[in-house]
């Protein structure tokens, strides 16, 4: 790890931790990552549709797999499409996603650069054992051992390189940071999944095209494949970041999933060869001997014995491929899972992964998970419209309307929430928070959402936000006000907790995937996460960073209406603070 991005990076972790102060950049950006949401007007060039009877399975038999799905609480199935052939046999859109907006896929990503890349390979432009450094032009700035990688090294996962996608928010030089970073272990003797790996990838095919891998991707295969409309975030550098940063419509991943399937064929079109392809998806590096469920081929995972393969992306963003039944599944999923250890692919696996139906019980529909308005508590609403809240406690200064993970995907991080209201126009409702002194009207209703293109921190999102009055075990009245990130599979719930005094009422958030997904991470690794955290934040005890965490993915603060309500609820705080000290 370079020192100088390894101090920063301690430095952010820090920010993150401290939930009392706003996080700020360590390294300043030089542009917005998404300056462009798909435009939900345009008409998508879709797949055919065909029936499940055409297929090889039953209509019973699908409808048993969505509910099977639905079933299991640990998977959240935001967009599923089924193809068999070149036709979406099914598909399902559970509320509030849609069709007509693009995925962030995260690490599917990565498939994407493989391909380009096998686009310069079929034309013999590509030695795989080359090392990089010389394709790059850049061997006499790299003086270590480094100067061996080789493309082969970088598709599969074996470098070793210590500089990673956190210490990507703390360093403009990417390139440099890689090649001048440490190594975990000897070139090519093991498997660690890095997605800066794949970013160098990314910079030798712009290297070897003579033009940006987003630009040979769109003329070469996404036009081919009908595919018109995506978005590729790239690097400080101004190459495409490679280990994610793709947004697409899961329609079109449907597309790339039959021309993988197909073996580099698209209606009878060759767009890759077989070779390429094969090697793809195909095992590489045996990814199983290093604590994986899944092997390695060139940036897809694969299990050769059951003839399968995916496309990853974190939250289940994937490309699953069955070639035994012929079966290409696309999901978009909101899952806890950074990699592919979630039940989907138990569940999938066991009803597309032979050539035949499986014979087992099928699953009956488990009945709605959403949640049910209790219309009934609208009166609580009027109380508090067209007031102006403010908060009074410091853990507000870290909180925003974007979910914190989306903050680090981005590396755009909130100012903190400096005030709230609600206000109603007709049928119309607003939840209204000022942030990074902006007041940004979240427009929602008890309906189905209202979907939006809001503008957070010069980054557009496609939005839409509903509520819902609930009920709590104690029957206690709360006002759950949903915004979902529909690119993101995220979401950011504010729950509004009342008292007797409507002047004083509380405010929780929590977003989706969250603390979960971070406690899934740090099973791993938690023991490295304690130790940084106690060497750059002030006063924490390690045995504390799952309580700190909990602070920073489910903030919970009080807001408050008008000045003497305000100097009231202090001086009371202040006396129960001094009261604790003094029983202490």
């Amino acid at each position: 790890m370079p020192l100088g991005s390894s101090i920063n990076t301690l430095l952010l972790i820090a920010q993150n931790l401290n939930t009392n102060k706003p996080t700020n950049l360590i390294v300043a950006k030089n542009k917005n990552d998404k300056p462009f949401v798909f435009d939900s007007s345009k008409r998508i060039k879709s797949l055919e549709r065909g029936s499940v009877e055409e297929s090889i399975y039953s209509k019973e038999y699908i409808d048993s797999f969505f509910n099977e799905l639905e079933s299991d609480h640990s998977i959240r199935p935001n967009r599923i499409l089924i193809i068999q052939g070149n036709k979406v046999i099914a598909e399902r859109y559970n509320y509030p996603y849609v069709k007509n907006s693009w995925d962030c896929v995260f690490s599917t990503s990565k498939t994407i650069v493989a391909l380009a890349l096998g686009l310069l390979y079929d034309e013999g432009k590509v030695d795989l054992d080359k090392p990089v450094v010389k394709i790059l032009g850049i061997e006499k700035k790299v003086n270590n051992k480094n100067k061996r990688i080789t493309l082969r090294h970088l598709l599969t996962m074996s470098t070793g390189i210590t500089f990673n996608e956190m210490e990507t928010s703390a360093s403009t030089k990417w390139i440099k940071s890689f090649f001048d970073s440490g190594t975990k272990f000897k070139l090519g003797t093991k498997f660690e999944y890095n997605s800066l790996n794949t970013y160098i990838v990314s910079v030798c095919v712009d290297k070897l095209a003579g033009k940006e891998l987003g630009e040979l991707v769109k003329e070469r295969i996404f036009n081919p494949l009908d595919i018109n409309d995506t978005y590729f975030d790239v690097s400080p550098e101004g190459h495409f970041k490679g280990g994610w940063g793709l947004y697409i419509l899961p329609e079109d991943m449907g597309k790339i999933g039959i021309m993988i399937r197909d073996g580099g064929l698209y209606n009878g079109k060759r767009i890759l060869s077989e070779e390429w392809i094969n090697m793809m998806t195909h095992t590489q590096f045996e990814a199983t001997k290093c604590n994986h469920i899944l092997d390695y081929g060139f940036q897809m995972w694969v299990d050769d014995k059951k003839n399968f393969c995916v496309a990853n992306g974190m939250y289940d963003q994937n490309i699953m491929i069955y070639r035994n039944s012929g079966t290409v599944l696309i999901t978009a999923c909101a899952n806890n899972e950074a990699f592919h250890g979630s039940n989907l692919y138990k569940i999938a696996m066991k009803y597309f992964g032979s050539k035949e139906m499986g014979l087992f019980a099928l699953c009956t529909h488990p009945g709605t998970r959403d949640l049910k308005n209790e219309e009934g508590l609208m009166y609580y609403f009027d109380q508090i419209k067209d007031k102006k809240y403010i908060p009074v406690n410091k853990i507000c200064n870290s909180c925003g309307i974007l979910p914190l993970l989306i903050q680090n995907e981005l590396g755009t991080y909130v100012k903190g929430i400096k005030g709230v209201r609600f206000k109603q126009e007709g049928e119309r409702y607003f939840f209204v928070v000022t942030e990074n002194r902006k007041e940004n009207e979240l427009e929602f209703n008890f309906k189905n959402g209202v979907r939006k293109i809001y503008d957070f921190y010069g980054n557009l999102y496609d939005v839409s936000i509903d509520a819902r009055f609930i009920l709590s075990g104690k029957s206690e009245p709360f006002l759950v006000i949903r915004v979902f990130f529909l690119e993101f599979s995220s979401s950011r719930y504010f729950t509004v907790k009342f008292s007797k005094d409507s002047d004083i009422i509380s405010l929780e958030l929590s977003e989706n995937p969250g603390m979960d997904f971070v406690n899934s991470i740090i099973e791993v690794q938690d023991e490295n996460i304690k130790k940084l955290a106690k060497n750059v934040v002030k006063n924490i005890n390690p045995a504390t960073v799952s309580g700190t965490i909990k602070n920073i993915f489910s903030p919970s603060f009080m807001i408050v209406h008008g000045d003497a309500k305000i100097a009231k609820y202090r001086k009371l705080k202040k006396e129960s603070e001094q009261q604790n000290k003094e029983a202490d």
